[in-house]
Formats: C-alpha cells, structure tokens, sequence
C-alpha cells in the first residue's frame, strides 16, 4: 500500500492510499475460505459449496469490506505515526477522485479530505488583567438570608384577608363585554396566585384587602402580567389559544393563605445544620449564616473571573478553523442535529467551543496537566451532587446514593471522558489565574448582582 498526503493549506490536506492486489488479495482469500465454511446453499452440504460458487455470489461483497478496512486501517496508522493533529474525522474526498471499480480494476485508490488543527502560541500573561469582585456580606444580607430560610421553614395559615405576600386561591371563568359568562370558555378553573407579584399596580391594589370568598371581575392576563406560557400552564390549556382568550374574568375567592415564619429556636437550628453541629444561640446562628454567605459569594466571585478567562482566551488568540471541512463533518456525522438550513448558525457556537477547547487543550499542555481517577470520581460526585439539588434533595459527596449513583456512570466511558474534561478545564483556569494579573474590587451584594445583570443584557 502506499499513501500520499497533499498538505493543501495551514488547515485542510488529503491523503490517497492506493491498494494493489498483491495487498489484498491474501485477505480477501481467507476472507472468502472463512466464508464458504459458513454458506449453506441448497443441494450442498453445509460449509461444502463450491468456492466457485461462493466466490461469484459473494466475492465483490467480501472485497469491498476487505478495501474499506484496509484503507480505513491504513488512515490512521498513518496519521498516528506522523502526528497528525485533526479535527473532526477524515471523509471522503471531494478535491481528489477516489478510484474503486470492483467490475473492471484491480488496483484501487482511497481519497480522503483533513481538516488540520491550527498551530498556535499561548498568548496570555501578566499583561492581561482580569476583575476580581470582592462581595461583602452586611448585616442586611444576613438577616434576608434569615428571612428566606425562616420562610420556606414556616408553615401556611388560612386568614381571612389578603396582604401582599399571601397566596390567594381562586376559581376563574371567562366573561363576555356584557358580564355575562361566555359559552363554551374557560368556567370554575381553579388557579392561585400572589398580588405582589401583579406588576399593574391599580390591580395589585384591588387584591390587597380582599376578603376570602369575594368575588371580583378583573383582567386575567394582567394578574399573571400577560405572559403566555404562565397563563397556558395555569389554565391547563395550550399556549397557542392565550390569545383567544377574553381579558376580564370571574374571580371567585376561596381560600387565602399566609405563610408564617418559623421562629428562631434550637430547633430550627437543628433542622438547618444538623442537630450534632448547629448553634446554639441566635448570635452564633447569624454569624454561620454570614461565614455561608461569604463563601457563597467567594465562589460567585471566581466564576465572574472563569467567566472572563472564557473571553480573554478567545480575544487574545485569533484562530482560523477549516470552516467548510468542518461543517461538512458535522452535516455528515449528525445528520439528526444538523442540515443546511441551521448549520451556519449552529457552526458558529459550535466553532467558539471548539476554539475554547484548543486553547485549553495549549494551556494543559504547557502547565503539563494530568488527571487523576480520584480527581475524575470526586468531579463526577460534585457533578451529581448538583444534579439532585436540582431536585430538591439536599445531598452531599459522601451519600450513599451519590456514590452509588457515580459508581455505575463512571463505567461509561463517555461520562468518565466527560469528568476528565471537567477536570482538565477547571486545572486549566487555575493556572491561567496563576499567570495573569486579578485586580480586586469591593462591591456590595446588590452592585454585584447589578453588574452581573447588566453584562447578561
């Protein structure tokens, strides 16, 4: 066999392998003798048929296979032995013509287009400079958090009149212009909801004061602020008839309740932190709640910074990809997630990540990163950790059902490369920390987030 590579440019090469018959023809041989031991035809015993037979039957079949795994096998022994750093997978050439006649040749060629990877230098040092938010946690902080944690702790008292923050049940049914209840629309649905929530104040207003078992004709789209998906899912119906919907509804009130908070005793505080490590007095109690806070926000501070490493890295490297070539591998490889119409603008988020990961593949290679399997296991239980919060169910990494969970991932070996990138990612941005300069800024809880909100847009 022989190859030929044709470096076209920096980013997109071929290689032919052509494939003679002294090279296949012992293959295809066994390949036909293994066969014929297998073929049942009628009128011959098993494994008896002639090759003649077999061959005529089945030779073309068995040589395409042996060609296709010969030069498939070939491909990448040749760009293991010369290093050759590719993107995506070799496909079939459309730059050269690949030559398989299997009625009228004997020799064959494969062509196969590359997408190269682009060399690069790391571009990044002390020169570059990064914001490092430094959040203070007041007293006002603490005593919201408080708040907050006393409230979903309370439980719910039935009252007989509404204030702001209570929940208001009600059954609904659609009006006509005249008052009169619309055949056929929406009648006695039950819904609930919260005035403060109400953004129409004038109607916020007419909620606040209300007595149980009133009943009140008001805009439905305003109370839940015109929003389509809220008021489909609220009147079980789909999202596609809120328009058809009339504006003024019945409202018909049966129930207000009122959370109350739990009081601040040693029990709450056992149920908070555990009844081995809870405080024991109020003073404690806030103090364990700010030293929280404080690493709660330490945390929110060095993911603004990770944040920004993600645009710095980008900005400061101007690397060209094999566009074409690798929109043509992603059209071909999923056909499922991608076609002509989208790939444009599926390529280019697809190309930003495949840019972030050169980079920090780079950065790994010059802070000579290596991963660990204890490394992977405790990526894999924190990344579990966070999927049963997600749920509601408060885990640690030492629960057993974490660690029975990430025992049986972690023998799939997608999810295990999924953990190593994890850990090389976030290894990577630790060093990068280490060779660009952080320049600290005090803010408040609230200019943080009003910050964070405004570079979401």
């Amino acid at each position: 066999m022989n190859v030929k590579f044709d470096k076209i440019d920096d980013l997109n090469a071929t290689i032919v392998i052509d494939i003679d018959k002294v090279d296949y023809e012992p293959r295809v041989s066994e390949a036909m003798k293994k066969l014929q031991k297998q073929v049942v035809l009628k009128g011959f015993r098993p494994g008896k048929a002639p090759f003649s037979v077999v061959n005529k039957m089945y030779g073309k079949s068995v040589l395409a296979d042996e060609l296709n795994n010969m030069a498939s096998q070939k491909l990448n022994d040749y760009i293991k032995e010369e290093k050759l750093d590719i993107l995506g997978y070799p496909m079939s050439s459309e730059k050269v013509e690949s030559k398989i006649d299997l009625e009228s040749s004997e020799d064959f060629s494969f062509a196969f287009d590359l997408g190269l990877a682009p060399v690069f230098a790391l571009n990044i040092d002390k020169s570059d400079t990064l914001e490092l938010p430094v959040i203070a946690v007041d007293e006002d902080e603490v005593s919201k958090d408080i708040d907050h944690a006393r409230q979903r702790a309370g439980s719910l008292e039935v009252v007989e009149s509404a204030e702001k923050n209570d929940i208001i049940y009600a059954k609904v049914t659609e009006l006509n212009a005249d008052g009169t209840v619309l055949d056929g629309g929406i009648e006695n649905v039950e819904i609930s909801f919260v005035a403060e929530m109400i953004k129409d104040e004038t109607l916020q207003n007419q909620f606040i004061g209300i007595a149980n078992n009133a009943t009140i004709n008001a805009n439905l789209k305003a109370i839940f602020n015109n929003v389509d998906t809220v008021i489909a899912n609220t009147l079980n119906m789909p999202k596609e008839g809120v328009a058809d919907l009339n504006d003024t509804f019945k409202i018909d009130i049966f129930e207000i309740k009122r959370r109350i908070n739990r009081e601040l005793n040693q029990e709450f505080y056992n149920e908070m932190f555990g009844e081995e490590n809870a405080p024991t007095s109020e003073q404690e109690y806030r103090q364990r709640i700010k030293e929280n806070l404080e690493r709660y926000y330490a945390n929110e501070a060095q993911m603004w910074v990770d944040h920004h490493i993600g645009h710095l890295i980008i900005d400061k490297h101007a690397i060209v990809l094999p566009d074409e070539f690798l929109k043509r591998w992603l059209l071909i490889s999923n056909e499922k997630e991608y076609n002509t119409e989208n790939i444009a603008e599926r390529y280019a988020k697809e190309k930003e990540a495949l840019i972030r990961r050169l980079i920090i593949e780079k950065v790994a290679e010059k802070a000579e990163i290596k991963v660990e399997q204890n490394e992977i296991i405790e990526e894999a239980s924190i990344y579990y950790v966070s999927l049963y919060r997600q749920y509601g169910y408060n885990a640690t990494v030492n629960d057993p059902m974490i660690q029975q969970s990430v025992a049986e991932k972690l023998k799939e070996a997608e999810f295990v490369e999924q953990m190593q990138d994890r850990v090389v990612y976030k290894k990577a941005y630790d060093y990068i920390r280490t060779i660009i300069s952080l320049k600290e800024k005090n803010y408040t809880v609230s200019e943080y987030f009003d910050m964070v909100n405004q570079h979401k847009h």
